[in-house]
Order: structure tokens, then sequence, then C-alpha cells
């Protein structure tokens, strides 16, 4: 049959042509696209992903599980989590963004109908540079032993090692960078030596355009040296001025109070007269900044221009010390705008001086200067993020694939900080000099120490002055200054002076990022330090929990107690290694630390068939502390047999290879036990939950376990003596009573304490004031979150299972005193194959005294088999038939 031969212009041949030009339209956008949603997938890659989905079984990764996608950080979810995992930690890492690169350009020629044998010489080019890259990435991360697969895949190290074996680091670094120049040279031209040309050509522009900017900025430094030469000699000259000025006032000063005394007239009463009978305040109010006066106006005339004529008509005796307070305020005001205005762009000083004339009291003769010098401790020198980094790979251990958390994960501060309030200085300092002159107490110096809280008032009082007089008017200081918290320290210790906390009107927020980032934090070498907030003096209040041990918090609702909990457990994460540290948390109230129970394959201890990783059942309370004891006793055993003193010298022992694990030795992690409310305890165990807190506190601290106990209530039936002599460590926030802070610091002061992390913490006979570091609930979840998702190990620290000791006096009890729930107890047993204590609890409601007995004697009746340690029972019978035959038998019906 012939063909029928179709021509150009027949409608039958038009149809075929434009179907065939969409298809490769349509060819080429999806193109496009798949190349689009595979370089988001790449970019996206988060190394913990696929440990996510590896550790699910396939139905949940298929259905939709909202848990799974949030844990997911790739954009792609699940899909994207695939191919991220193969393309960049399965080939050739991030180098892989090449392939959706060369797969957009080969869509693009697609929808543009170009010919695609034009992309042939760059996507070779371009394949080969994405594998040299990937190579270079690997042996990168082979000789700076960097933890990070990611850079190069499994691809680019195999080359990179197998390159590294054969021709050594210089030989493989000088292939490869020979490698990667000759494609750079082929990908920007074919022929190199015009390539070599171009690039000369840049390296002059380059070079020609560095010269005219050095000769430039040569120019406009030599102009700034002379401007700032300029100005320094004109501000050498306006001192000498002024000294001169103060020189000629002070022999006038001189000559008029001897006229005066030649007279027969007080002193104060000619110095008053010395502008023709007008009455002014005597002295001068200043600045002084970094040892440079600012704003003293030393000769006669000028001081007057700045007193008001109704405050000059009025005299200093006629004032009320409210007027004195303002007027003295507001020359300082004018004093130190004065002084700003001369030294435009200068920064506020870490250390100024306030020059403050001191109010006239009672006396005619009080017209001596008393100055005072405010003190802003520095911050803390803060370190870099890769210093952090590289402190915290020193702590790496491996043996799982774990990465610490990043700085980033932290809220910042804010840039703009605050500054010291010098007017709300002058005005306390005026109002506790008035104060304390009234009732007759002579003080000679005074220097305002001002921190994130409190400002620290230190007073040099007179000889024979009596500390104790100053302390019994705190109450009239109070009033006077219109605030609460205020407290005085007589003496303070290591200083003769008396110290008055007066709280600022503006408190700073003290972040935990401004404490792990600083360097003090960063390369500290405590074992487990904890980085609680800023002292008065601005330093960062650090101490190590080992050598604390342990610790007693206490705080009214709402202090900053929980808070306060929040920056321990943070600082031990940013610095600690899951394998050297786990965590037992006490929750009774079971939402303070909640947020925690992410950190179960990495961090948490927990009881054997625990249901929770965090314990908030009380009535498992006392196991879990009972399981402590006896994980200590075991330690103490294993140091015994090791032949050393303490858990660090047993670690290095096991290091080293000079301990054998045959004989039951292991790496043994510090271990921190914390109680966030050991009221409800007291509570509900009653007494019997203090002898196992007592022997953790007075034992533990040498195998490596750690006691952090709080209560909102440190009454004496809380904080009982026996608890109380063993935590030499104490931190109290602000509590409702006198007998509250008594309780728990033996001294006062905690009542007087501002709250919102507001502390007093009593570490070696020395009481320190801090304000506490804030940890918001979102950083809290950042960094659990960040921790979570890692591939932790397969199943959580277990603590040692714990007998009943009333079952191991009375050894194997009779049959004959069996309990009631004796037989449904044997039921739950056998039908679940699992002879354990707390399955008994569970599933009967018992507590676990008497689990114990009804397994103690399922064991007797030959129904479950011995004690093993950590794990379950065995249970020796099969299925419940075999249960009801074997009573029987038994005689048990």
């Amino acid at each position: 049959m012939p063909r029928k031969k179709i021509t150009p212009d027949s409608p039958a041949s038009s149809e075929p042509k434009v179907a065939s030009g969409r298809k490769v339209e349509i060819t080429g956008i999806l193109l496009m696209v798949v190349a689009v949603l595979i370089a988001i997938s790449i970019l996206s890659y988060e190394s913990f992903d696929f440990a996510v989905i590896a550790d699910s079984d396939v139905r949940s990764v298929l259905s939709p599980d909202a848990q799974l996608n949030a844990r997911i950080g790739n954009h792609l979810g699940v899909l994207g989590a695939y191919l991220s995992h193969y393309l960049v930690y399965g080939l050739f890492g991030f180098s892989s963004i090449v392939i959706p690169l060369i797969l957009f350009q080969f869509g693009w020629h697609t929808f543009r109908h170009k010919w695609l044998g034009d992309l042939q010489w760059s996507a070779v080019l371009s394949v080969s540079g994405m594998i040299l890259a990937a190579a270079f990435l690997g042996w990168i991360t082979i000789v700076f032993d960097l933890d990070n697969d990611a850079l190069s895949g499994m691809a680019g190290l195999g080359i990179a090692s197998f390159m590294l074996n054969l021709t050594g680091k210089a030989g493989s670094v000088i292939l490869l960078t020979s490698f990667l120049l000759i494609l750079a040279l082929l990908f920007i031209d074919r022929d190199i030596q015009a390539s070599i040309d171009r690039f000369r050509d840049w390296i002059a522009r380059v070079r020609a355009w560095l010269e005219d900017f050095s000769a430039k900025r040569q120019e406009a430094r030599a102009l700034k040296a002379a401007e700032r030469e300029a100005v320094r000699e004109q501000r050498e000259a306006e001192r000498r001025e002024r000294a001169s000025a103060r020189e000629l006032n002070k022999a006038e000063q001189a000559e008029h109070e001897g006229a005066g005394r030649a007279d027969g007239t007080p002193a104060g009463t000619a110095a008053t007269a010395l502008k023709g009978g007008t009455s002014t305040l005597a002295g001068k109010t200043g600045t002084v900044v970094d040892g440079v006066s600012g704003g003293g106006h030393s000769d006669a005339d000028r001081r007057d221009a700045d007193v008001p004529a109704e405050v000059a008509e009025a005299g200093p005796a006629a004032m009320t010390p409210e007027e004195r307070i303002k007027e003295s305020t507001r020359r300082d005001r004018e004093r130190r705008a004065e002084s700003e205005a001369e030294w435009t762009g200068k920064t506020m000083p870490d250390r100024a001086v306030l020059e403050n004339e001191k109010a006239p009291t009672v006396s005619p003769s009080s017209d001596d200067d008393l100055e005072i010098t405010v003190s802003v401790g520095e911050e803390e020198e803060q370190a870099r993020a890769r210093d952090l980094e590289k402190a915290q790979k020193e702590h790496d251990i491996p043996v799982i694939k774990y990465k610490f958390p990043t700085i980033d994960l932290l809220d910042s501060p804010p840039a703009e900080g605050n500054e010291v309030d010098f007017d709300e200085i002058n005005e306390n300092k005026l109002i506790i000099l008035d104060k304390l002159k009234r009732h007759g107490i002579e003080i000679l110096g005074i220097e305002a120490v001002v921190g994130p809280t409190v400002t620290l008032y230190e007073l040099q009082p007179a000889p024979d002055v009596k500390i104790s007089k100053i302390e019994s008017y705190a109450n009239d200081l109070k009033m006077a200054m219109a605030t609460h918290g205020l407290r005085i320290i007589a003496p303070i210790p290591g200083k003769s002076a008396v110290g008055i906390e007066v709280p600022n009107r503006k408190r700073e927020t003290v972040f935990i990022k401004q404490l792990i980032n600083t360097k003090k934090f960063v390369e500290t070498r405590m074992h487990l330090p904890v980085a609680f907030g800023k002292t008065i003096e601005n330093e960062v209040y650090m101490v190590d929990l080992t050598a604390m041990p342990h610790l007693l918090i206490a705080g009214a609702t709402g202090s900053g107690k929980s808070v306060g909990i929040n920056t321990i457990i943070t600082c031990l994460l940013y610095k600690c290694h899951p394998e050297n540290l786990k965590f037992v948390l006490v929750d009774p109230k079971k939402i303070e630390l909640a947020l925690y129970q992410y950190l179960k394959r990495h961090f948490l201890a927990t009881l054997p068939d625990a249901e929770e990783p965090i314990i908030t059942d009380t009535s498992k309370v006392m196991e879990a502390l009972s399981s402590v004891v006896k994980e200590m006793d075991e330690r103490y055993d294993l140091l015994k047999m090791a032949m050393v003193r303490d858990l660090r010298a047993y670690n290095e022992k096991f290091k080293a290879g000079q301990l054998e694990t045959d004989l039951g030795h292991k790496h043994l992690p510090y271990i921190v036990v914390i109680i966030d409310e050991l009221a409800d305890l007291m509570m509900t165990a009653g007494k019997a939950i203090e002898e196992p807190i007592a022997r953790i506190a007075q034992l533990a601290r040498a195998v490596g376990i750690h006691l952090v106990v709080a209560t909102q209530r440190p009454s004496v039936n809380v904080i009982t003596g026996t608890i109380k002599a063993n935590f030499p460590v104490r931190i109290a926030y602000q509590v409702a009573s006198k007998i509250d802070s008594r309780t728990i610091l033996d001294t006062m002061g905690a009542d007087q304490l501002v709250g919102r992390g507001d502390m007093l913490i009593s570490h070696g006979g020395r009481m320190v004031r801090v304000q506490n570091a804030f940890v918001s609930t979102e950083e809290v979840e950042r960094i659990n979150a960040f921790i979570g998702n890692q591939l932790g190990y397969n199943n959580p620290y277990i603590l040692p299972q714990v007998e009943d000791p009333d079952a191991h006096d009375s050894g194997i009890p009779e049959l004959d005193d069996r309990d009631d729930l004796f037989e449904e107890a044997a039921k739950v047993v056998v039908l679940h194959q699992q002879g354990s204590v707390s399955l008994i609890q569970r599933k009967l409601k018992l507590g676990y005294n008497r689990a114990g007995r009804i397994i103690d004697q399922l064991f007797a009746a030959g129904i479950v088999g011995p004690y093993q340690g950590s794990t379950a029972r065995e249970v020796l019978i099969a299925d419940e038939d075999e249960l009801y035959e074997h009573l029987r038998n038994l005689d048990l019906d």
C-alpha cells in the first residue's frame, strides 16, 4: 500500500510538529523544576535528618507524621532528607550542587530549543570540577581532622585518602591544586595563554588600586594626626589655665579665711561674704573622665553664675535636703553636658570620678568636698565562635557522632547597653550622707560600684563610729530613698568599709550568651563549669560543680529559681560530652523540666523499665534516689579495685587501658541529680527521703555524683539539719521572710533581694550577690531540639535495679505469707513475660515496697527467675494454662 505523502503546508503535518514542540518545552520545565528541588535539598542538608528517618519505621516515614516532619530540618521533608543524604554524604559533599546546576542548564536549553551539544564541554568541566573540589575538601577534612564529612562526601574522602596514601600530604596537595588551576583556566578560556594574560592584567589593575588606596589612607592619617595634635595642645592650654585659676582661688580663699579669723568672724561666714555679701553654695561639682577634668569650674565668678538668684538669697542653711539634692543634681548635669560637648564622640568610660559637693547640713563649717568614685567593672572578654567550637572539640569522644550546641542557638543581648545614671548615683550619695549626718555619723570617703542590678556604695566611716550604729538606720535609709531591697553589709569582707547596696532604677538583663561566649568560660579547665551570672563588679561568677560538690537552692515563686536550674543545665550542655555527663531529673511539678526529655538518648539516666525519662511520679523518687545510692556503692567498688581515689583518676586509668572490662570496669560519667521541688517530696515521702539525699551528699563526691536540690519553701521542716549540714554551697533567691533567709543562708539578707534572678551565693564562707543569667524557654527548646535530633546512644544510661531492703532482710518469703494480689500479679507477669517491680507497680497500682515483696514471692514460687541486675527477671512460665497448673501443684488454688 503506498504511503500518503504529507506536504509541509497540509494540516496533517502541522499538528504533530506543534505537539512535539510542546513536549520539548514541558521536558525543559520539568528538568528545571527537578534541578531546583535537588538544589533546595542539598542547600538545606542536615546531618541528623537521615538518622531521624533511619530511627523510624517505614510506616511512620510514609504516613503523615507531624512530629517526624518537625524533627527533619530539610526544607523538602523526607524526600529532601533522602536526596541530600545520598548526594551530599554519599557522593561529593556540598560540591554536589553542581549536579542541579548542570541539570538546570540542560532544562533551559531544552526549553529554548537549543542544541544540547553546546553544553558538552561545560558539563565535562563542571563534573570534573565537582570531583576535584570534593577531593580537595576531603584532603582538608583528613589532614586537619575536621568532624564534618558533609564537606566532601564519602566519594571525596575516598579520593583524598587514595591520593594521600599514594603521594603523601605534599604530593597530593600539589596535584590537587594543579588540577584545580588547570581546570579553572580551561573553564575561563580554552586558550590557556590568553587566560594567563588576562590574569596578569587583572593583577596589575588590583595593584594600582591598592597603591592609590594606600596613598589616600596615609594622607588621611596625617591630617587626623595634625588635628589631634592641635586639639591636644588646646586642651593642655585650657588645663593649665584652669589649674592657675584654682591656685589663685585657693590663695584668695585662704587670705579671706585668715582675715575672718583675725576679725573673730567664723570661716563659713567669711567664705559666704566673699562676693559682696551674697550667699552661695560652697564647693564645686564636676566630672572627671579618665583622669581629665571635664566640667569643673574653679573661678569664683563662674561658680556664682551657676547658682540661681533665689537659691543664693536663701543661703545653704535655709535650703531643705530635697532642694540641696535637686540643686546639686542640676549643676552636675550642666557640668557633664559641657564635658560631653567638649569631648565629642568619646564613649562612656569604665571608670569615672564624680566630684560632688557634700551637702551642707547642721554644721556651718562643712564646706569640704567629698569625692565619690564611680566604678563600672569591665566586661569579660568575649570569645570567637570558633574558639568555643575548638574548646568543645577538645571534649569530644568518638564513641558517638555528636555535635555540641552552637552559640547561635542563644539570644543575643541588645546592641545598646545600659549606661551609668550619674544623676541617680549623685542623688543616692547625697541622701545617704545627709541621713547619716543627721544621726551624727561622719563619713570620710565614699565609692560607688555599679552592677547589673544594684549599686554598692562603699562608705568609710570615721574611726569613732560604731558599725552597728549604721546598721540600725537601715529602715531610715529605705524610707529616705523610697526603695525596697536596700541591704547593708557591715563591714565589707576584706575592706575597712561599710557597704550599702541600693537597687538600680533601670536594671540590666544578663543573657546566658554573654557568659558562655566569654573567654573565661570557653578556656576554663573546670570539669563541670557553671556560670551563674554577673557580680556587682561585672565579673562572670563561675564555679566548678565538682568542687562544690552539691548545691542547695531556695527562692520564692517567681524569684528566678527555675531559670537558675536552666542556667546550670545549659552551661553543662555547652561544655560536656554525653559520654562524660548524665542527668537524673526529678520534677514533681511535671512541667519545669519536661523540655529536657529530648535528651533521653544523650544526657539522661533513667530507672530500669521507666516509661518517662524524667521522674515526675513522687512514688518513684525514693526508688530513683535509692538507685543512685546503689550506683554510688558500685562505683566505690570499682574505684577500690582500680586502686584510685576519685572518678577522674579512674577514667584516666581506664582510658590508658590499665583496667580490664572483664572485671566490670567501664567509663564512668559524672551524674548530676537535680530535684526541682524538695518541699513536695517531703510532704509525700516524709523523712524517708532524707536518708538517700544525706548519703549521696556525704559520700558521692569522689565517684562523680552531685546533687542540685531546689525548693520554694525553705522552712526548717523542709531543709532539715541533716540535709543542710551536707550542702556547703547554697543559693538564695528572694524569699518571703528573714526566717527563711536565715534557714537557707544562716544569715539575713535574702529577704532584701529584688527578685528576677537577684541572688546571694554562700560559698566558702563568702557571700556574693549575683544577677542570674536569663535563659528563655525558646532558647531551651532550641538547644534540646538541636541535641535531640542527633543520633545518640541506642538506650539511655540505666541506673541499677534496687531490691526491696525488707525482702533482703527476711530472706525468701514463705508461700503461706503470700500477698492478696499474688495470683493477679502472677497473671500480669506471665502475660507480659517480664518480671519487674515497675510492671507490677503500674498494672496493679501498688507502692514500690509491696510490689518488691510480691516479686520475691513469685521467685519463691518458681514463677520468675533470680535477680539479674538492671534487667528484668526471667519469667519461667510460658502461658496462663501452665500458670494454673503450676499453682495447682503448689496447692495455692
